[in-house]
């Protein structure tokens, strides 16, 4: 066996091999998230990671999010946007956020056809607990950073 053979039997090896950090459900060819510490089949099997901005809300349940009406009314705010002049819609909104929860489209735009006399966030933090009572607002604090709004997320901390 040639040097050149094994230099690529040794690249071979190392690119089948996993990460030291991965679990054994991460596959040999997914991507390591570094910052979220899994990879995709671990994010769908498991759900995403606790939240680290929000030590103390990650055992709260997300039904307590309902209790705090000035909390969810400044949430109510940032992620329901009206629609833009061009009708487009914002990023990181209540409609990413149903998305996160594996809630399906057709919902959000039923959930976004009740406005203004209804909230598409208080909905879908209703239709969560219901569906979930497990729900914890370490999750949802997870998902807000992961859809990059470190307002909400501001507004979240409030609860702490």
């Amino acid at each position: 066996m040639g040097p050149l053979r094994r230099l690529l039997t040794a690249a071979l090896l190392l690119a089948q091999a996993a990460p030291q950090e991965a679990s054994q459900h991460c596959g040999r060819l997914e991507y390591w998230n570094p910052d979220n510490r899994c990879c995709s089949s671990c994010l769908q099997r498991f759900g995403p990671p606790p939240c680290p901005e929000l030590p103390s809300l990650a055992s709260q349940p997300l039904s307590r999010l309902l209790d705090e009406l000035e909390v969810l009314e400044e949430l109510i705010v940032l992620l329901d946007p009206e629609p833009g002049p061009g009708g487009g819609m914002a990023r990181g909104t209540t409609r990413h956020l149903a998305a996160r929860y594996g809630v399906p489209a057709a919902w959000s735009t039923f959930a976004y056809s009740l406005r203004p006399s209804r909230s598409p966030l208080r909905a879908l933090i209703e239709m969560v607990v219901a569906r979930e009572p497990s729900a914890s607002l370490g999750q949802f604090g997870t998902h807000l950073a992961q859809l990059g709004r470190a307002d909400a997320l501001q507004v979240l901390s409030k609860l702490g």
